[in-house]
């Protein structure tokens, strides 16, 4: 009989967290041997005492480290004081301890070691902003600590207040375009050693936060149609109640065919139609259509052929640009004219930076209308969805192109799974203090994150943790077994934060102790994306300090293995 044990718990702040997270314990004695996963202990809701430390001991120079970190208590029991008072919290009760009259290091009621957390608020910042202000953020501090911030000419600041201290960097007006600044931040306090913090900021091009768009249906036709219908022009991307002026030249002519001017609805759009009425064949030929709002101008084309008979096929979508939320729900429409009735009709949907890689495609019949039309949605969101995109069409031998934009307005999380270690040996995966650590990042504050842990089809567990404030939670699993080959095999992970799924797996092997423990935690599945969270001993103190015991027999995981050999 095995069983398998999950500790929930909630990931430290990655960049301005510094809270402690809370900590939980289970007795081992609480599994049974009938059910397959069953729950014990109790989640961790007890608040740090202060911030920076973790179920700190009774006594500090029993349990802390050299450098004044507090370390966790093994097994997650209370440490106690070895000179048997266990109200006394004297630093005097350590071996290494001295008289606080003789220039002791201990931590003093006035004086604790720091224990600060640091961030850049931007990694990539316009050259013009930058030159203003580079600002960053320091967690952790108490009254009367130092920062002082280089590049800049802000000098030293004294803080006024606990807790968190928002500062900047001004002064740097030479920056250019492709510069790295490396940002050095360093927090001083009385009577300790003074911490160094270290980032850098790539500085860009200035954003001129134009999103105005102007698109033209249909892009091409024959003079005869063109006549009789026009060109429908539609404006997206301005201003609410600001006036947009649409021109149409010729192209390689700037005289102006047609003029008009309108006021963008609450949505920022314009639509209008522009027909020639006559003319005749004097309109054969291709076009330039310009939009002008505010200080924005944004220009498309068309063309007027000879005749409809074997005109090229046409290519719309719609809408040209949107929000990323907007997109994730509504998707794009796209129709392709000009084909065969019951002809295939081809639609692909690439990146523009990437157009070799297919992104969606679909493939219908054309209709009595000789023409295509499908609606592209993703399936999974994401804000990697904010982008470029390039749509091909083909029906015969026919074929056009054109694109779309989605904006990122905000509104979508990109969460991000990491699993350390990813392989680990039976040995160390039933040994509580190390066992697998799931960790989910770039969440949003307060969301709820669920975990799923598979055996095959099978599901051994299931876990929701709340992400803290930067959007950062985790659990760790281990096997509370005495025989670390039940737990040989793989298992598949499963993290869900705000509808957006992220999946990897971790291998439990049979080798020795050390076998597929430390090393980097890499990224797990292959929608993980980005970088995984940083493990240093504090982060991953406060990542596995609550524990949340879920007791689980062997016959759970035995049965996920005999379905997986059917």
């Amino acid at each position: 009989m095995k069983r398998l044990a999950m500790a929930a718990t909630f990931a430290l702040a990655l960049s301005l967290g510094g809270l402690s997270p809370a900590v939980a314990q289970a007795d081992d004695s609480s599994a049974t041997e009938t059910t397959d996963i069953q729950a014990a202990g109790d989640a961790g809701n007890a608040e740090a005492d202060t911030p920076g430390t973790e179920n700190p001991p009774t006594d500090p120079g029993e349990d802390a480290g050299d450098d004044g970190t507090p370390t966790e208590p093994g097994d997650g029991e209370q440490s106690t004081d070895p000179g048997g008072d266990e109200d006394a919290a004297d630093p005097g009760d350590s071996d290494e301890s001295t008289d606080p009259d003789e220039g002791s290091d201990e931590p003093t009621e006035d004086s604790t070691p720091i224990d600060a957390s640091f961030s850049l608020d931007q990694s990539t910042m316009p050259v013009d902003e930058a030159a203003k202000a580079i600002p960053y953020t320091i967690t952790g501090l108490k009254a009367g600590d130092t920062v002082t911030a280089e590049p800049g000419e802000n000098g030293s600041i004294t803080v006024d207040s606990d807790g968190t201290f928002a500062g900047d960097l001004r002064g740097n007006t030479e920056l250019k375009v492709g510069d790295v600044v490396d940002v050095t931040v360093t927090v001083a306090r009385d009577g300790q050693e003074s911490k160094t913090f270290t980032g850098s900021v790539e500085i860009t091009e200035n954003d001129d936060g134009s999103e105005a768009a102007v698109s033209v249906d249909p892009q091409s036709q024959g003079i005869d149609s063109y006549l009789d219908n026009g060109v429908d022009i539609t404006v997206n991307g301005c201003e609410a109640g600001e006036d947009v002026t649409v021109t149409i030249v010729r192209k390689g002519d700037d005289t102006n065919i047609w003029e008009e001017t309108k006021t963008a609805g609450d949505d920022g759009s314009v639509s209008t139609s522009f027909m020639p009425g006559t003319g005749g064949d004097g309109w054969i030929d291709d076009f330039v259509v310009s939009a002008t709002c505010g200080d924005t101008n944004v220009e498309t084309t068309y063309s007027v052929t000879e005749d409809d008979d074997g005109a090229d096929a046409d290519l719309t979508v719609t809408p040209k640009i949107q929000k990323l939320h907007d997109f994730l729900e509504n998707g794009v429409n796209m129709t392709l004219v000009n084909c065969h009735v019951d002809s295939d009709v081809t639609f692909r949907v690439s990146t523009k930076r990437d157009p070799d890689t297919e992104v969606w495609k679909e493939t219908q019949k054309a209709g009595e209308d000789a023409a295509g039309s499908v609606q592209f949605t993703p399936e999974e969101g994401g804000a990697g969805w904010a982008d470029d995109f390039l749509v091909m069409a083909s029906c015969g031998d026919k074929s056009a192109e054109t694109t779309f934009t989605v904006t990122d307005d905000g509104s979508v999380v990109d969460p991000k799974l990491s699993i350390d270690p990813e392989r680990i040996s039976g040995v160390d995966f039933i040994d509580r203090d190390k066992g697998v650590q799931m960790t989910i990042t770039d969440c949003a504050a307060d969301a709820e994150v669920h975990f799923e842990v598979y055996s095959g089809d099978e599901k051994l567990y299931e876990q929701t943790a709340t992400a803290d404030e930067d959007g950062a939670a985790g659990i760790q699993v281990y096997g509370l077994g005495d025989d670390p080959a039940y737990y040989v095999g793989s298992y598949k992970v499963v993290a869900d934060c705000m509808d957006v799924s992220r999946s990897g797996e971790f291998v439990v092997t049979g080798g020795e102790s050390g076998g597929g423990d430390g090393g980097d935690s890499g990224e797990a599945g292959s929608t993980g994306g980005g970088s995984s969270m940083p493990r240093t001993g504090a982060e991953l103190t406060g990542l596995t300090a609550g524990a949340l015991l879920i007791l689980g027999g062997g016959a759970a995981i035995a049965l996920a293995r005999r379905k997986n050999k059917n």
